[in-house]
């Protein structure tokens, strides 16, 4: 059977919204963070940034993964973070900011056909 609906093969263009705590200490503190769907070529753009090749060598950057995830796939935040404040977020945030968005093992699992487990 051949799909009519051309929008069952398109992101959804959606926006999720999460809260998140931003101290350890006192689980009043929160703020929102929305993240955007994946696309196909989300993945690989990520992928481009996660492996740097130098010649016939592969090294794993992951800080060039995380700084693509925060300043492509989250689209705003409440209070209001530019991409230069989310690279210099405190670990904790970073972290819980992190735990939203795809681990560097799913986009690997991503590129190898397990695409929509990306989207967790």
């Amino acid at each position: 059977m051949t799909i009519v609906d051309k929008q069952n093969l398109l992101t959804k263009k959606s926006e999720q919204r999460h809260e998140i705590r931003v101290d350890k200490e006192n689980p009043d503190l929160m703020m929102e963070v929305w993240v955007r769907e994946l696309t196909f070529f989300d993945v690989q753009k990520a992928a481009q940034s996660m492996f740097q090749m130098d010649g016939d060598d592969i090294s794993l950057n992951l800080e060039g993964y995380w700084r693509y995830a925060f300043s492509n796939w989250v689209v705003r935040t409440n209070p209001e973070l530019t991409v230069d404040d989310m690279m210099n977020l405190n670990a904790y945030v970073g972290q819980q900011i992190a735990s939203l968005l795809p681990k560097p093992d799913e986009l690997a699992e991503a590129m190898q056909g397990g695409f929509t487990k990306a989207n967790n």
